[in-house]
């Protein structure tokens, strides 16, 4: 092939991979800030195709809630992603000038979390344990674009619920990215869901946008934003502000029986966090933030229970196991982009 057909065609594989690759982080992003809002940090979003292992810790400090009593709540987190089957497994023949051409993979992602909620002086909390299982399958054609399709089933209990009054959840979405603009990526999709006996259609729009090359923002309906700036190649910095409002705290009864009477904990977060890459094969995330608005209500009842605002804290670890494609296009975005071998 000519020296400069050859140059073209690189540049073009790079253009449409950068696409790409922003398309997928786009879907990851909504499928944590949309529809785990339980997680109050979403690990690292790229680890959902990361195909590795993370482990979290969350920490809010005692909030007041009156004259003698305060809330506290630590919790702790796992999560495993496992590639199941992989087509295009060769990312440096995997060409997007072709019609044909298309990388899919499908995932099994599990995650486990403890929370340990307390009422001081007199705690009337159990701790609370959540579980889920998840099957996502991505598809990034030059034909089709980029879409991601999900199903999860888990539940969140205590142990004496879980004996006796087990209620299941399960979420599911399809999400669309058209990413021919890299500076400018929106997205849409439908998601249903069911949770605490309660079905709930959830439509997901937004769309990232790159301010500069090392500034971008990210806006996901109903309420996620973040800013995050490039400080230089290992490190990223990020302003965010979130709602968290389905993070049950406590469980008594089932919905499904008529006697629920979980209760949530409902948060409007802003942080500052700092994403250090440590080696191609390590990650850490920090986050040190502010937790306005907060309160406790039950699921079932009007009962609230209001909260002075606090300071809160997560750290999370993440290994990769280097077996997905989608995420080696990752690691090429935050390098400057694809370059394939020479032919």
């Amino acid at each position: 092939m000519p020296k400069n057909l050859n140059r073209c065609k690189i540049l073009k594989f790079t253009k449409l991979s950068t696409s790409m690759s922003k398309a997928i982080f786009i879907l990851t992003l909504v499928i944590f800030g949309a529809y785990t809002k339980g997680f109050s940090q979403s690990f690292n979003v790229r680890s959902i195709f990361n195909s590795g292992a993370t482990v979290g810790v969350e920490y809010l400090a005692p909030s007041q809630i009156d004259d003698t009593t305060k809330f506290q709540l630590n919790k702790y987190k796992v999560q495993f992603v496992k590639v199941l089957r992989t087509k295009e497994v060769d990312i440096e023949d995997f060409d997007m000038e072709c019609s044909d051409s298309r990388a899919n993979q499908l995932f099994l992602t599990s995650k486990f979390s403890m929370a340990t909620p307390q009422l001081v002086p007199n705690n009337q909390y159990d701790n609370i344990y959540s579980g889920t299982l998840q099957l996502m399958y991505i598809s990034a054609s030059k034909r089709r674009g980029v879409w991601v399709h999900s199903a999860a089933i888990g539940a969140t209990e205590s142990r004496e619920t879980f004996k006796t009054d087990f209620s299941p959840n399960f979420r599911a979405f399809s999400i669309y990215a058209h990413a021919k603009n890299t500076k400018f990526v929106p997205f849409l999709g439908p998601g249903i869901s069911f949770n605490q006996g309660k079905f709930f259609v959830l439509p997901v729009f937004g769309f990232w946008t790159q301010l500069n090359r090392n500034l971008s923002v990210e806006l996901i309906a109903p309420i996620h934003l973040k800013v995050k700036y490039n400080l230089m190649n290992k490190v990223e910095l990020e302003l965010a502000t979130s709602y968290s409002g389905i993070h049950p705290i406590y469980r008594n009864g089932s919905s499904y029986k008529g006697t629920d009477n979980t209760l949530n904990l409902q948060q409007f977060k802003n942080h500052l966090g700092i994403n250090t890459r440590l080696s191609d094969l390590y990650k850490v995330k920090l986050e040190l933030g502010y937790a306005f608005y907060q309160e406790i209500d039950a699921i079932s009842s009007d009962y609230v229970l209001k909260m002075e605002s606090r300071h809160y804290f997560n750290i999370s670890f993440n290994y990769n196991f280097g077996n997905s494609i989608l995420y080696k296009f990752f690691n090429q975005k935050d390098r400057g982009g694809f370059r394939p071998k020479d032919k």
